[in-house]
C-alpha cells in the first residue's frame, strides 16, 4: 500500500482508463492510486461497518466505497453476494478502496463465502487488509463496559494483542464487551495517517464474537476497600466454581490468595500484608470441578499511598464565589504559569513532564531552577509543535517527541514530581498547555494530586511513551497512540476520595464519560473546547429529556466538522457558543455538584469530547469524586455563565497580587516587598491550615522565617485594609 501510494505520488505521469486485471491481488499490487479497474469477488460485510463493503476472491480482500450509500445501484451488497464493481483505487487514511467514484457494480447472485483465514494479533498487516480472518482465544482487558461506536477496544490473544474497530452502525453498540475467551472473527481494515501500521480487526456485530471456552466472566474484575496495606478484588463467573488471585509486583506475578468462599459464580479475593503506594499486578482464575479454568487479563492495581492527599485546583478566569459551598475557588488570573512553575521547582528528585507546548519563560526558568538542583528530568512533546521554549531549557533535561503527525499526537499535559517519595509526590494535570497564551489568554484548569499512587500510575504512562525506563528513551520501544496499550490502574483512594484515571487511546475513556453524564441525578455542567462525539452529545440531550436533570453546556469551537452543538440547542439543551476573548479551552464536566449524597464529581484532563483524543492523540482524564473540587469547578463554570449572561456582578475575578515574595523557592527565610501600610501577611499549608512563621516588618517589607517548615507547597496570603484578599503560591525546599 505504502508502496503503491509512493508510485502515485512519484509518477510524472499517470494516464487514467479502465484497465485489465486477474484478480483482487493483482489489482492491489500492480496497479496505482488514480487507476480504475474491475474486481470481483464475494462480499464479506454488511452494514455494521457502514457503507463500506469487502470484497475477497482467492487471492485477496479488498474495500469498496460507493460514497453515503449504494442508493445509486440496483442494490445493496450483502454478505456472500458475488460481485463485479468497476472504479477509481483510492486510498483513505492507509486503508486501499475502490470507489467512491464507481462506474459499474454488477450482481452475479450468491457466492461461496471465503473461510476465515487464522491467525494471531501480530500477523494483522498490509497483505491481510481486506480479508476475512480468525483470531482465536482472544480477551478484551475492558470486558464489561458497554460497547460505544467510533471506539476501538484493545485485546489479547496468543501472548500479542490487537485493536478491533466499531463503528456507530455496528450491532455490538450497546452490547456489554464480553468477559468470556471468545474466538474472533473480522476483516482486517486500517487506519492510519501517514499509511504505516493501524491495522484493526473489524468484527460484524455479535456473531463474530464465538465464546470459546465453557467458563464465562460475566463482570470485570474490580477494586475495593483500598487501604494501605491491602485492597479486594471481585468478580463474577456464569458458572459456579472456585477463584484464587495471582498477583505480584511484576506481570509476573508469582504469589497467589483464595477467595474467601468456593464454588460459587462471585468472588471475592483479600490482597493483604502490600506496600503502600506501590502497584500490583494480578489476574483472577476461575476454576471448575472437572479442573478446566479461565484467567482474567493481568492488570495493575494501586494500594493506598502514605501521602498528603491534598487536592489542589486552579482556574486562570473569573469564578463565582457567590455560589462557594465550603472553599472559595482560587483565579490565579495572568499568575496560572507562576504556579506552575512553583510545583515544578517543589521537586526534589525527579520530574516526567509530557506537555504538548511548551512556550512561558516563567515556566522555563522554573524547569531549568529545578535542574540547577539536580533534579532529574525527562520530557515528551508532540513533535509536529514549535515547542520553542525546549531550545531555552538546561542541557540535562533529556527530550523525546511523537512525530507520527496523527491527529494532535501527544496531547498529554501533566508533570510528575518524585514518583519514588511519598511525601513530595504529585501530580499536576488538567487542560492547559504551558504556553504563555495557554497560561494567561485562554480559559483552563489546573489540578494538582499530592499521592504517590497516582504518580506511580502516571510515570507507568510516561515510560510507555519514553520507551525505557531510565534517563535515555528508546525510540524502538517507544508506544504512541494506538500502540499503546491499557497498562495503569484505574482506581485510587486519594485523601479519602475515590479518583480514577484513564489515558487515550487505549483505557476505554470515552465510555467512562458517558457513563457518567449517563449517571447524573441532579446537575451536569460542562465547559469544553469542543464536542463532536455523537454518543455523548445523545447522552447529554436524553439526560436532559430526562426532566430530572437540565444539563447546562459552554462550548468553544462550534462551528467544526461534526459538532454536537446545532444537535443540542435544536433539543432544548441549555449550551451557550463562547463567543468571548480567549478561548474556553476547558475539557471538563460536572455531575451532581448540588447533591453530597448522589456522589458529585469533575472529569477533567487534556481529553477533549472528540474521536481523535479516544482513539488517535495520547490524552489523559481523571475522574474526582469529592464534593469539594466539584464545587471549585462550579464556581468557575458560573463565572463563565455570568460572563456570557452579561451578569459581572455576580463574577469575583482573580487579583493578580502586586506583591512579590524573594526568592520563590525558598529555603530559611523570604520576603515580602509591595506591601501597604496596614496589610496583614498569613502563611498556609496546602491543607488550609495556618502554618506559623515569625516575621518581621520593615516599611514595605516583611521578612518571614521558614526554618520550621516542612518542604513543600505553601499559600502566602495578604489581607489588605479594604479587607481584600491576595495570594502567591511559595515552594519551601
Amino acid at each position: 500500500m505504502n508502496l503503491k501510494l509512493t508510485l502515485a505520488l512519484t509518477a510524472a505521469v499517470m494516464t487514467t482508463g479502465a484497465v485489465a486485471q486477474n484478480n483482487i491481488l493483482d489489482a492491489r499490487e500492480n496497479y496505482n492510486v488514480g487507476d480504475v479497474v474491475t474486481v470481483t469477488g464475494v462480499v464479506t460485510s454488511d452494514d455494521n461497518l457502514g457503507s463500506v463493503r469487502y470484497l475477497q476472491d482467492a487471492t485477496a480482500g479488498i474495500a469498496l466505497y460507493p460514497g453515503a450509500d449504494w442508493s445509486s445501484w440496483d442494490a445493496t451488497p450483502q454478505i456472500g453476494d458475488s460481485l463485479s464493481v468497476t472504479g477509481e483505487i483510492t486510498e483513505y487514511n492507509g486503508l486501499l478502496e475502490v470507489g467512491p467514484n464507481l462506474t459499474a457494480v454488477d450482481f452475479f447472485g450468491a457466492g461461496t463465502l471465503p473461510d476465515p483465514l487464522e491467525i494471531t494479533p501480530a500477523q494483522m498487516n498490509e497483505s491481510l487488509e481486506g480479508q476475512l480472518v480468525r483470531i482465536n482465544g482472544v480477551t478484551f482487558p475492558l470486558a464489561g463496559t458497554f460497547i460505544t461506536g467510533n471506539t476501538t477496544y484493545d485485546f489479547n490473544a496468543a501472548g500479542e494483542s490487537g485493536v478491533i474497530y466499531v463503528r456507530t452502525s455496528n450491532s455490538l453498540v450497546g452490547e456489554e464487551l464480553t468477559g468470556c475467551e471468545v474466538d474472533m472473527i473480522g476483516i482486517v481494515s486500517q487506519f492510519s495517517f501517514d499509511g504505516f501500521g493501524g491495522y484493526q480487526l473489524l468484527p460484524r456485530g455479535p456473531v463474530d464474537l464465538i465464546p470459546a471456552s465453557a467458563l464465562c466472566y460475566t463482570s470485570p474484575v474490580s477494586q475495593t476497600n483500598l487501604a494501605t496495606t491491602s485492597f479486594t478484588l471481585s468478580w463474577t463467573t456464569d458458572l459456579a466454581c472456585d477463584g484464587t488471585v495471582e498477583y505480584g509486583l511484576t506481570e509476573d506475578l508469582g504469589m497467589t490468595a483464595s477467595a474467601i468462599a468456593g464454588n460459587t459464580p462471585s468472588h471475592f479475593v483479600n490482597l493483604e500484608g502490600l506496600e503502600p503506594g506501590t502497584i500490583y499486578y494480578a489476574r483472577a482464575v476461575s476454576t471448575l470441578d472437572d479442573g478446566s479454568s479461565a484467567v482474567s487479563t493481568i492488570r495493575p492495581y494501586a494500594t493506598v499511598s502514605e501521602s498528603s492527599g491534598n487536592i489542589h485546583v486552579y482556574f486562570n478566569g473569573a469564578v463565582d464565589h457567590g455560589v462557594a459551598t465550603e472553599e472559595l475557588a482560587l483565579s490565579l488570573g495572568t499568575d496560572m504559569n507562576d504556579t506552575v512553575a512553583a510545583w515544578i521547582m517543589s521537586a526534589q528528585h525527579t520530574l516526567d513532564v509530557a506537555a504538548y507546548n511548551l512556550g512561558d519563560q516563567t515556566v522555563e526558568d522554573a524547569v531549568n531552577a529545578a535542574a540547577a538542583n539536580g533534579v532529574q528530568i525527562r520530557w515528551i512533546y508532540e513533535g509536529t509543535n514549535a515547542n520553542v521554549g525546549l531550545m531555552n531549557l538546561d542541557a540535562s533535561v533529556v527530550t523525546h517527541p511523537r512525530t507520527d503527525g496523527e491527529g494532535s499526537g501527544m496531547h498529554n499535559k501533566f508533570i510528575v514530581g518524585d514518583a519514588d517519595f511519598a511525601e513530595t509526590a504529585f501530580v499536576l494535570t488538567g487542560s492547559t498547555n504551558l504556553t504563555t497564551g495557554q497560561l494567561v489568554s485562554d480559559l483552563n484548569n489546573a489540578i494538582v494530586f499530592e499521592d504517590q499512587s497516582l504518580a506511580r500510575a502516571y510515570e507507568l504512562e510516561f515510560e510507555e511513551m519514553w520507551g525505557s525506563q531510565g534517563m535515555t528513551p528508546d525510540p524502538a520501544n517507544s508506544k504512541f497512540g494506538a500502540d499503546k496499550t491499557w497498562n495503569t490502574p484505574v482506581d485510587f483512594l486519594i485523601g479519602g476520595s475515590p479518583v480514577e484515571l484513564y489515558f487515550s487511546p487505549s483505557d476505554g475513556t470515552n465510555a467512562a464519560i458517558l457513563a457518567e453524564i449517563e449517571a447524573a441525578n441532579a446537575d451536569l455542567e460542562f465547559a469544553l473546547l469542543t464536542l463532536t462525539r455523537d454518543d455523548l452529545g445523545s447522552a447529554i440531550v436524553e439526560l436532559n429529556q430526562s426532566f430530572f436533570v437540565s444539563p447546562v453546556g459552554v462550548i468553544e469551537q462550534v462551528n467544526v466538522t461534526g459538532s454536537e452543538f446545532d444537535n443540542l440547542i435544536s433539543n432544548g439543551v441549555q449550551v451557550y457558543a463562547h463567543n468571548l476573548s480567549g478561548d474556553c479551552h476547558h475539557k471538563y464536566a460536572i455531575v451532581d455538584h448540588s447533591e453530597v449524597g448522589s456522589d458529585p464529581l469533575v472529569i477533567t484532563g487534556s481529553h477533549n469530547w472528540s474521536s481523535s483524543a479516544e482513539s488517535v492523540n495520547d490524552e489523559n482524564t481523571v475522574i474526582v469524586h469529592n464534593a469539594r473540587v466539584a464545587n471549585l469547578y462550579h464556581q468557575e463554570f458560573h463565572g463563565i455563565i455570568n460572563a456570557l449572561t452579561g451578569n459581572p456582578d455576580a463574577v469575583v475575578e482573580g487579583s493578580a497580587a502586586q506583591w512579590v515574595l524573594m526568592p520563590n523557592p525558598a529555603r530559611e527565610q523570604v520576603w515580602v516587598s509591595g506591601l501597604s501600610a496596614g496589610d496583614v501577611v498569613s502563611v498556609w499549608d496546602m491543607s488550609g491550615r495556618r502554618a506559623e512563621v515569625g516575621q518581621w516588618a520593615q516599611g514595605g517589607v516583611v521578612q518571614l522565617e521558614l526554618a520550621g517548615l516542612s518542604a513543600g507547597m505553601y499559600t502566602v496570603s495578604v489581607t489588605h485594609r479594604s479587607g481584600h484578599v491576595t495570594t502567591n503560591r511559595l515552594a519551601v525546599h
